[in-house]
């Protein structure tokens, strides 16, 4: 995000008027050297009125203001919805991604707690549904061997033990 333009100001003015060094001012407010001689030379050729702030990226709105731009975005036809959001410097996808998280936030906690619960025991369910299934497989494989030996000792009689 660019600096506030209250910064860029007391920079300037430290840089300026109190003839303080680049590098102490740098240090001092946490700015880079490089940046602010940027600013002074747009000082020197704009004069303060023109100082630049970086414009507000969308996941630098607050909540307030997110909500604020659902409500003012919300009547307005598609048209007049995009010249809105250009001319706030967001994208219409961003309106829609901050409605579906305004209205998620909506839900209660309760519910929340109740659907994640509801998820761990489908999958609970689901993995006893396939233990029950291996088993079962594990069980009749069992009786068909246990039958098989069965038959075998009717037909060929008791094994000779040596």
């Amino acid at each position: 995000m660019g600096y506030p333009i209250q910064l860029k100001q007391a920079v300037l003015k430290k840089v300026l008027q109190e003839n303080k060094p680049h590098y102490e001012v740098a240090s001092e407010l946490g700015v880079g050297r490089s940046t602010i001689g940027k600013w002074l030379k747009e000082h020197k050729q704009n004069g303060s009125k023109k100082l630049k702030s970086k414009e507000k990226r969308p996941k630098d709105w607050t909540a307030e203001e997110r909500i604020s731009a659902i409500i003012k975005t919300g009547c307005l036809n598609a048209e007049d919805r995009t010249a809105w959001c250009r001319k706030n410097g967001i994208f219409i996808h961003n309106l829609d991604q901050w409605k579906k998280d305004a209205i998620s936030a909506m839900i209660p906690k309760e519910n929340k707690e109740q659907i994640e619960e509801h998820k761990n025991l489908k999958k609970e369910i689901s993995a006893l549904k396939k233990d029950l299934s291996r088993k079962d497989k594990a069980l009749a494989e069992t009786a068909a061997l246990l039958i098989l030996k069965k038959k075998a000792q009717e037909i060929w009689g008791e094994p000779e033990d040596d």
